[in-house]
């Protein structure tokens, strides 16, 4: 299957070997490690230009409400207009509040969809380091060595790897704190 990333993709490609080499001791398996740290950050942009986007509309939906308020306003009088003023300035403030959010929540997606870019090309580096270190011991394991010494630096290589994704896994959970106050409702019910 392959990676929503490209940078992952790529790793994945040049870890066929070790991954290889892993199967034959019973080490654990880089390439699936790799899959806990895949994302799609252009998915992620995608989604906060569609964001800005209906922010937009609500902004310009809330300056023709305006305008129609307005003149409605002018032309009725008394206490029916005071009341219709008060419920279109509720209803102001729920659209201001829904575009502000939306902003938020846009500048936020892409300052998202940039860390996890960022984090899944370290990632990617730092595994293809690991196992271009790795080389010689891979090509060992796989033409036929058992040797103590092959098997450890393969294994040892696979734990590094996975190790790195977690650490990857663990700044992404850590980072991604500061959505919580996107799961309230803008709008109440």
């Amino acid at each position: 299957m392959p990676f929503l990333h490209p940078a992952l993709d790529a790793a994945a490609g040049k870890l066929a070997p070790l991954r290889a080499a892993a199967i034959r001791i019973g080490a654990p398996d880089p390439i699936a490690a790799l899959y806990q740290i895949d994302c799609s950050p252009q998915a992620i942009r995608e989604s906060a230009r569609t964001l800005s986007t209906g922010r937009d509309v609500l902004v310009t939906a809330r300056l023709e409400f305006e305008r129609g308020a307005h003149s409605a306003e002018r032309r009725w009088g008394g206490e029916p207009a005071a009341e219709f003023r008060g419920r279109a300035d509720e209803l102001d403030v729920h659209y201001r509040q829904a575009a502000e959010v939306a902003a938020r929540t846009a500048a936020v997606g892409l300052d998202l969809a940039d860390l996890l870019d960022r984090l899944a090309q370290q990632t990617a580096t730092q595994v293809l380091s690991i196992a271009e270190a790795t080389t010689p011991a891979t090509e060992a394991i796989l033409s036929g060595d058992r040797t103590a010494e092959a098997a450890y630096r393969i294994r040892t290589a696979c734990t590094t790897i996975t190790e790195a994704v977690t650490h990857g896994v663990t700044t992404i959970t850590e980072a991604t704190t500061f959505l919580d106050p996107f799961t309230t409702p803008v709008l109440p019910n």
